[in-house]
């Protein structure tokens, strides 16, 4: 028994001396690297100075950006190939035609956007995909078969990709089609899968 309260009462000690991280004048958390902007939109915000709030969001999503993996948003099969961000006509169904055009929608984020000497951003990228049968045997594909730039005076993150294939000789039966689309202007990479049937 007193073995028993000799430990409650080294661990009521410890903790007293050794305070728990966070508390304590001497316990402050470093700034992040969101923090300054962030701030400075609240403080704007609450002034009701929106342009200045907006110019903070703006300086805090382009922090975002540039930590950002690459991502591929809102994948899906749309009805023809003239879309732009947000603006497309969704396809019903994943049923398609031998040699039918199949056009896959995407939203990226996170993509690297450099400036250029006459102020441009600029960003872009490169697809490659693969098809393959039901049970995984890869019947073929192309490397490099999109290769996108974009140039802007605006650091755009709004940005739509559509993709078509067109493939033939298919027999009916699901398949899976995988798009690798790789950043232009770094190492980074994104992969989507979508299945879709042949009639």
């Amino acid at each position: 028994m007193k073995k028993v309260f000799f430990i409650g009462l080294a661990a009521v000690l410890a903790l007293a001396f050794f305070p728990a991280a966070g508390t304590g004048s001497a316990q402050t958390a470093p700034a992040g690297p969101f923090d300054k902007a962030f701030e400075t939109f609240k403080s704007a915000a609450a002034a009701k100075d929106h342009v200045k709030a907006l110019a903070a969001l703006r300086s805090l999503l382009a922090s975002f950006w540039s930590g950002s993996a690459l991502l591929l948003e809102n994948v899906r099969f749309v009805k023809g190939a003239d879309n732009s961000y947000g603006m497309y006509a969704p396809r019903e169904g994943d049923v398609f035609a031998d040699g039918e055009p199949i056009y896959l929608y995407a939203e990226p984020a996170g993509y690297v956007i450099k400036r250029n000497p006459a102020g441009y951003h600029e960003f872009g990228f490169k697809a490659d995909f693969q098809v393959a049968d039901e049970s995984g045997k890869v019947l073929g594909g192309q490397n490099d078969f999109a290769v996108l730039p974009f140039k802007s005076w605006n650091f755009n993150t709004e940005i739509s990709i559509t993709f078509t294939y067109t493939l033939s000789g298919l027999e009916k039966g699901k398949y899976r089609i995988t798009t690798q689309v790789s950043d232009m202007n770094s190492a980074k990479k994104a992969s989507c899968e979508k299945w879709f049937t042949i009639k």
